[in-house]
């Protein structure tokens, strides 16, 4: 994703924007945990790696957080979710 928003806005629903919003925090984050977890994967400079690793995995804290939020607000995800969960069952 790298800082561009990979979908129009405009013509997202007025009612559903702050689920899209939500959407796009947890994609632009996962970006972002991929992108730190290749670096620490390319460098030799285990401090540099450490680090690297440490604010990936704050990056994976935020995901949670914003799909916390989006449970809260979207019956839809709440329901593919529990399905996903009885078929793994």
């Amino acid at each position: 994703m790298l800082s561009e928003i990979p979908i129009d806005l405009e013509i997202v629903n007025k009612e559903d924007i702050n689920k899209e919003l939500m959407r796009l925090s947890m994609i632009a984050e996962l970006d972002a945990v991929n992108l730190y977890e290749q670096m620490a994967s390319l460098t030799d400079d285990e401090e540099l790696r450490a680090i690297l690793l440490d604010v990936a995995r704050e990056e994976m804290i935020h995901v949670a957080m914003f799909q916390t939020a989006l449970m809260e607000v979207d019956d839809e995800y709440l329901k593919v979710l529990a399905e996903y969960s009885l078929a793994r069952d």
